[in-house]
């Protein structure tokens, strides 16, 4: 294995108590995601990750580039 593989991979690991209680709030968020999902509700999840960026309601949103371009 390489070294950037290994490096990679440790860096991965939940090793301090903040890291595991982030890993474990992504779960459950991710949990709950699919949970809304299975009954119809994406509109609600996308709403809400839309919210959650800081994107307004109804606002189209901008992609912007490497370079600071943006794309619309």
């Amino acid at each position: 294995m390489k070294l950037r593989h290994f490096i990679n991979k440790l860096s991965r690991l939940n090793l301090t108590k903040a890291d595991r209680e982030v890993a474990a709030l992504k779960d459950q968020f991710r949990r709950e995601d699919q949970e809304l999902l299975r009954q119809g509700r994406g509109a609600e999840i996308a709403a809400r990750n839309r919210q959650l960026m800081g994107i307004k309601e109804g606002e189209k949103p901008r992609l912007v580039g490497f370079g600071g371009g943006r794309f619309e």
